[in-house]
């Protein structure tokens, strides 16, 4: 092979090199999201709690994120849900990340999983609200800030983490 045709090959596979990534984020005909890379199905709706939006990859990596919202009596809730892998080079990835006593809570029978559930002073008149499910391949991080003085929220926040698509996450490496 001559050196102007290793170049012109060169060339033209940097050309199209960006047509070789594989799409992380897919449509689902009933308005779900399906992450490519862990198999995690982001519903469109779960309990009170709608999608908003479509699912983002971070910083063009593995890692998604969707944003879920209710709206009851004019408070608009939002939870992030993430889903990243445990080598993730974002911010509060781990329980360990956040100052607050863990509490375990079981999410999953079928498959079995538990999540660490925190609870922390966000500002001065919010707490934040964070669980974490760590299933080796996978981590599902999910967050939301309500009012300090809110007690209807945690536990409809509670349901929301049970009822997520945690059949559709791999949880093998």
């Amino acid at each position: 092979m001559s050196q102007l045709s290793r170049l012109a090959a060169a060339l033209t596979c940097m050309v199209f090199a960006h047509l070789s990534f594989a799409d992380t984020i897919h449509a689902m005909q009933d308005g779900s999201y399906y992450h490519h890379q862990s198999g995690w199905v982001f519903p469109d709706k779960i309990g009170d709690f709608s999608l908003v939006g479509i699912p983002q990859d971070i910083n063009g990596t593995v890692d998604v994120a969707a944003w879920y919202a209710r709206e009851s009596r004019g408070v608009r809730t939002v939870v992030a849900v993430s889903v990243y892998p445990p080598d993730s080079a974002q911010p509060e990835t781990l329980p360990a990340s956040i100052k607050a006593t863990p509490v375990s809570v079981e999410i999953s029978k079928q498959p079995r999983l538990r999540a660490t559930r925190l609870t922390f002073k966000e500002g001065k008149s919010s707490r934040a609200i964070v669980y974490f499910v760590e299933t080796g391949a996978w981590i599902v991080r999910v967050r939301s800030t309500v009012a300090a003085t809110d007690k209807a929220t945690p536990p409809l926040l509670e349901a929301f983490v049970r009822n997520q698509r945690w059949d559709s996450l791999q949880l093998t490496p």
